[in-house]
């Protein structure tokens, strides 16, 4: 790894530096939304996340948030899987099932259900026995764990540490 050197400034030059301008608010149509859902590659991890407005990275709906619209059609499950940032679920439609911890206890969950799922605890989402996609709004810190250099994934037993550069994600 190659080392730099750093800069040294006054106070009033970071203090420049680091002050942003106020973000606007945002808007997204849930009519847009679902039109785009059936439309783009489908994967059960996420289908679509929400960026916008004056926000300091692409992919964030807040600083170091994003917002992804997770659905799960009929039949699908995602892989048993725990990672370093959080995630906070609201059911927008169907029904489905959430299986935390290491003995994959499993809760079913209907629109409106809200479910906390902290960093590091194994959880699976899954739509086994629904008629109807599973629609999830998932809110997450991962863009926070990305900025710093913390972002880990651990799938089948296998720790995956996550790095962007040049615009494209590297695992190691």
């Amino acid at each position: 790894m190659q080392t730099i050197e750093g800069d040294i400034l006054s106070f009033s030059e970071y203090l420049e530096l680091t002050s942003k301008p106020p973000a606007d608010p945002v808007v997204w149509k849930w009519q847009s939304i679902e039109s785009l859902t059936g439309s783009r590659p489908h994967n059960p991890q996420g289908t679509l996340a929400l960026s916008g407005g004056n926000v300091d990275e692409h992919g964030t709906v807040a600083p170091d948030l994003s917002l992804v619209i997770q659905v799960l059609k009929p039949g699908e499950m995602t892989e048993r899987h725990r990672h370093s940032f959080w995630h906070l679920y609201i059911v927008h439609s169907g029904s489905g099932e959430m299986a935390f911890g290491d003995d994959q206890t499993s809760d079913r969950l209907v629109p409106g259900d809200t479910v906390y799922v902290p960093a590091w605890c194994y959880h699976a989402v899954g739509n086994q026995s629904g008629t109807e996609p599973f629609v999830l709004f998932r809110l997450q810190n991962l863009p926070q764990n990305a900025s710093s250099g913390n972002l880990m994934r651990e799938i089948q037993g296998e720790l995956q540490i996550i790095y962007a550069g040049a615009g494209l994600a590297s695992h190691r």
